[in-house]
C-alpha cells in the first residue's frame, strides 16, 4: 500500500477508535456524575472534537499535497474595505507542508531574476562583501521568510500559502491570511509590468507592497481586541530571530526592510489617504523610504566603458550602500544618507577572469572623502591587510583577487574587485 495511501487509513481508524473509546467514557461518566456536570463534560467533548477534525484536516492536506484553503468572506471584506479596492477574482490560497515552504520560496526568487540572474548578482554581492564566499542568497533568504511563518505570498503567480498547521479558528493566523489577503489584492489592482524592473525599483516595490500589508493586518489585529479583548501580537517566531543574528547584514536588512521601513512609510500614506496613489505608482529608489529622501531624485554615476562580456549591470541604492557600511559601525552607515546615485558591473574577460566595477556618487565632495575612507576599511577587510591602505593602493586579497579604491571625481568613490592586477589597474586609471 501506497504511503499515501496508508496515512489517511491510520488516521481514519486512530479517529474512530478515539471516538468510540470517548463514547465509552463519556456513558460510563454520566452514568455516575451529578447532571449539573454534563453540559460541562459536553463542552470539553465538542473542543476536543473539533481539535481532532482540525488535525485530521491539517494531516490529510499534507498526505494529498496541499489543497485549497476556505477564506471566509469577512475577513475578505474587511481587506477590501480597508483598501478600499475589490477583488477582481477569489483570491487563492493554498496549504502547503511548513518543510516545503522554503523550497517554494527559493525557487521564486530564482525565477524573479531570471536565468543565471541570481548567480550573477550572489557572485557580485560576495566581490563587494556584501555577501561572504560561503554565503548563498536565496536559501538564507528563504529562510527568514519561512522560518516561524504563518503564511506566505508569491509575488510571481500573485497567490496566497499558508502552512498545513494553519488554524482558521486562531487569530493570529486569520490576521497572517488578512495579509496575504491584502497583497493579492495589491497585486489584482496593480500587477507588475512584465519584465525586470531593475533591483532598486523591484526592492522599493516590494517594500510598500508588503509594508501595507503589514498595515491592513496590524489594523485586523486592533480590531480583534476591541472585540474580543484579543491583546495577542504577531511578534517574530524565536527560530526567524536567532536566524536573523547570524545572517549578513545584508540578506538581514534586505528581509526586513519591507516590515521596518516599508510599513512605516505605507502607514503615513494610509494615514494621508495616499496609499492608493502610492501602490499605483509605487517609488523606484529604495532612498524613498529613509526619512529626508522622500523625494530624492538619483543621478547614476556613468561607468568606464566595458572589457569583456557584461553579466550584470545593476544599482545598489541607499539601501544597499547602507547595509555594505552597517558591519563599519553606526557612524559609518550614516554616510548613505550621502547617497546620489550608483553603478556596479560585472564583467567577464574569460570563463575565470570576472571583475567587478562600483562607482557612488555622493552629495558633496565632503561625503565622498568620508566614504572613502569607510570604503578603504572595507577593501582591506577583504583584503585581510593589517592597515587600511592608502587611496588608489592595489591589494591582493586572501582569494588571490585585487582589490582597489579611489576618488574617481570629486564626488565620486570607485571600488574595484579584479581577477588581475593589470585589470585593477586598468579599471582604476
Amino acid at each position: 500500500m501506497r504511503p499515501q495511501t496508508i496515512l489517511p487509513c491510520l488516521l481514519g481508524a486512530a479517529l474512530g477508535a478515539a471516538g468510540w473509546m470517548q463514547g465509552l467514557h463519556w456513558k460510563s461518566a454520566a452514568a455516575t456524575a451529578p447532571d449539573e456536570d454534563a453540559a460541562g463534560r459536553i463542552v470539553a467533548l465538542e473542543n476536543e472534537v473539533d481539535l481532532l477534525r482540525r488535525e485530521n484536516e491539517s494531516l490529510r492536506s499534507l498526505a494529498q499535497g496541499g489543497g485549497e484553503v476556505k477564506v471566509e468572506p469577512e475577513l475578505v471584506q474587511f481587506v477590501e474595505q480597508s483598501l478600499g479596492l475589490s477583488f477582481r477574482s477569489s483570491p487563492q490560497i493554498h496549504r502547503i507542508a511548513g518543510e516545503e515552504l522554503a523550497d517554494r520560496i527559493v525557487a521564486t526568487i530564482e525565477s524573479r531574476y531570471g536565468p543565471h540572474g541570481l548567480d550573477s548578482r550572489e557572485q557580485a554581492w560576495q566581490l563587494m562583501g556584501l555577501l561572504a564566499a560561503d554565503d548563498r542568497f536565496a536559501p538564507q533568504f528563504a529562510a527568514t521568510q519561512a522560518i516561524g511563518a504563518r503564511s506566505w505570498f508569491d509575488s510571481q503567480s500573485g497567490e496566497g500559502w499558508v502552512t498545513h498547521r494553519f488554524d482558521p479558528q486562531s487569530v493570529p493566523d486569520q490576521a497572517a491570511l488578512v495579509r496575504s489577503l491584502a497583497r493579492i489584492l495589491i497585486y489584482q489592482n496593480n500587477p507588475p509590468a512584465p519584465g525586470w524592473p531593475g533591483d532598486e525599483a523591484a526592492n522599493s516595490r516590494e517594500a510598500l507592497e508588503h509594508g501595507t500589508a503589514i498595515a491592513i493586518e496590524n489594523r485586523f489585529l486592533a480590531r480583534q481586541a476591541l472585540a474580543s479583548g484579543f491583546t495577542g501580537s504577531q511578534a517574530a517566531d524565536s527560530g526567524a530571530r536567532e536566524l536573523l543574528d547570524v545572517l549578513s547584514a545584508f540578506v538581514r536588512g534586505l528581509a526586513t526592510f519591507p516590515s521596518s521601513r516599508g510599513q512605516a512609510k505605507a502607514g503615513r500614506l494610509i494615514d494621508q489617504k495616499k496609499i492608493l496613489e502610492g501602490l499605483h505608482r509605487p517609488p523606484a529608489l529604495t532612498a524613498s523610504f529613509f526619512e529626508g529622501h522622500e523625494d530624492l531624485k538619483a543621478e547614476p554615476p556613468e561607468l568606464p566603458a566595458a572589457t569583456g562580456n557584461v553579466l550584470l549591470e545593476e544599482s545598489a541604492g541607499m539601501l544597499g550602500l547602507s547595509l555594505w557600511l552597517e558591519p563599519l559601525g553606526e557612524e559609518a552607515m550614516k554616510l548613505a544618507d550621502a547617497w546620489r546615485g550608483d553603478r556596479y558591473r560585472l564583467s567577464a574577460t574569460s570563463d575565470s577572469e570576472v571583475h567587478l566595477i562600483w562607482e557612488i556618487r555622493l552629495a558633496t565632495p565632503e561625503a565622498a572623502e568620508a566614504l572613502l575612507k569607510s570604503a578603504l576599511s572595507a577593501a582591506s577587510a577583504l583584503a585581510g591587510a593589517a592597515e587600511n591602505p592608502a587611496a588608489g593602493t592595489i591589494l591582493n586579497t586572501r582569494e588571490d583577487r585585487f582589490v582597489v579604491v579611489h576618488r574617481s571625481a570629486p564626488d565620486r568613490v570607485r571600488f574595484i574587485n579584479a581577477a588581475t592586477k593589470e585589470a585593477a589597474a586598468a579599471l582604476a586609471p
